[in-house]
């Protein structure tokens, strides 16, 4: 994957599922990326870091506790597709509403009833993603 950055710059992440403890090193990726174009390839030629994704169980939920919830990671962590920062952002607004429209044990209990499902949803959504995206070993073009 490929990730335009400020200042004209370009980070490219090369991933696949793996044993978190592997960590590669260029001459490694670039054999298992061997059939990959060239252009592509320069892109493992760079640093190297080691970065694990993680991502909570689906569907995930709690048990209620009144006055205390969690939002955006600690929520409904998942595998980075353009969601995560959105869902946080959503979660905050709408916990805030919540909360001043109802109090706070309320407004925990309304947000949860609709922050849950939905997150559920997403992070279905981008796990299957992922695993269609990331397959166990690159596919070769």
């Amino acid at each position: 994957m490929a990730q335009r950055n400020s200042g004209d710059h370009i980070r490219a992440y090369a991933c696949l599922r793996a044993d978190e403890n592997w960590k590669p090193s260029n001459a490694e990726l670039l054999d298992l990326y061997a059939g990959w174009h060239p252009s592509l390839r320069a892109f493992l030629a760079g640093e190297l870091v080691h970065r694990p994704l993680h991502a909570l169980p689906v569907p995930h939920s709690w048990d209620p506790t009144p006055g205390v919830t969690l939002l955006g990671d600690a929520a409904h962590l998942m595998p980075p597709l353009g969601v995560g920062a959105n869902l946080a952002m959503q979660d905050a607004a709408e916990l805030a509403l919540a909360i001043t429209q109802e109090g706070v044990d309320e407004g925990v209990r309304a947000y949860e009833s609709v922050m849950l499902p939905r997150a559920i949803e997403f992070a279905e959504d981008t796990k299957a993603g992922l695993l269609d995206m990331v397959p166990a070993r690159p596919v070769r073009v």
